[in-house]
């Protein structure tokens, strides 16, 4: 038995919840491990190291001691499961440091906190380690088609030339972003690179100044993101309805309409190939079917968004599985994403 900080007694391991304090997902996650009666310990890095302490001491082969906010004490030791969901990074009191100094501080407070986290044995939903190995685009795209999964031909450069290569050679090609597709300047407006329609003639000495990822364009009739938790499987149909919802369903959310699908065995064998290769119990996958009923893989994202999906589909009870897996641990064939 154990006891909250707001005092009441619940049943079960405690859960650790790495996020911001304005997580609207996470609140939804929160509700639902309420109701399972699991104790919720929630905070943010950036709490740490102004509004949160730690005590970690490693011996006989563990990490134990304590983690402190202003609200509640939790021995590392008795967390049975950790959720990273978007935390933000370690928000230090710069005053008497230079800038140099501040960055080496804030970095150091990151590796301090998010180690030892990580170093938990505990259920890591995902492992920051797993995490990281699953956000490089080109490895993600190697082992889909290595997991038997079909993907679609994919250029990643700055040589002009060679780009216009590609091009030429691909019936019709898309450019994408290889990281987050979102540029935000200091005025707080931001910029977003969907997928967009590329020809040759669109090409210049510009695909120089960076590196570019060029892909073979699918014909699609319809996407399909599916959701990963554990060992259970959420697969939404999306339909796009506007000429920018076709080339980036991201783009326009409001010329979509959601429905409930299947997917091939094949693509679900592929699917649990590649969780296990980067040891993933968590992420978003997001499929092109073209008129053939083929899926081509196009994206692995380890801390995908469901939110959203679950409002549409309701029944898909993605939030809930999330939290039953935390409140009570991925089942037995999948505890290699426990780390020991």
């Amino acid at each position: 038995m154990l006891t909250t900080h707001a005092g009441q007694t619940r049943q079960g391991r405690p859960v650790c919840i790495l996020t911001t304090d304005t997580d609207c997902t996470a609140d939804r996650i929160v509700w639902h491990l309420d109701q399972l009666g699991a104790p919720v310990y929630r905070m943010d890095l950036a709490d740490f190291p102004q509004h949160a302490h730690l005590d970690a001491a490693f011996h006989d082969g563990r990490w134990t001691g304590y983690l402190t906010t202003d609200y509640w004490t939790l021995p590392l030791e008795d967390i049975g499961a950790i959720w990273w969901w978007h935390p933000g990074r370690p928000d230090l009191d710069p005053t008497g440091m230079t800038p140099s100094e501040a960055a080496w501080a804030r970095d150091e407070a990151l590796a301090g906190l998010a180690g030892v986290l990580a170093a938990v044995d505990c259920v890591h939903l995902n492992h920051p380690s797993a995490t990281r190995a699953s956000q490089s685009k080109p490895d993600a795209l190697r082992q889909a088609a290595r997991c038997g999964l079909a993907v679609p031909a994919t250029w990643i450069g700055n040589d002009p030339p060679a780009s216009t290569r590609f091009t030429q050679q691909a019936p019709a090609t898309v450019c994408k972003s290889l990281v987050a597709p979102l540029l935000t300047y200091p005025d707080g407006t931001h910029r977003h690179f969907h997928t967009s329609p590329v020809t040759a003639s669109d090409l210049d000495t510009s695909i120089a100044r960076t590196a570019h990822q060029l892909q073979q364009a699918i014909a699609t009739q319809y996407a399909v993101r599916l959701t990963v938790v554990g060992d259970q499987e959420f697969a939404a149909r999306i339909d796009a309805h506007s000429p920018a919802a076709q080339a980036d369903w991201r783009s326009d959310y409001d010329a979509l309409t959601y429905s409930h699908t299947t997917l091939p065995d094949s693509v679900r064998a592929g699917v649990r190939r590649l969780m296990r290769y980067y040891r993933l119990t968590y992420a978003a996958i997001d499929f092109l079917v073209d008129s053939q009923g083929t899926h081509w893989f196009v994206d692995l994202n380890a801390a995908g968004q469901h939110d959203w999906i679950g409002k549409e589909l309701p029944d898909l009870h993605i939030a809930e599985a999330i939290a039953h897996l935390l409140a009570h641990g991925p089942a037995p064939d999948r505890r290699l994403h426990r780390i020991a």
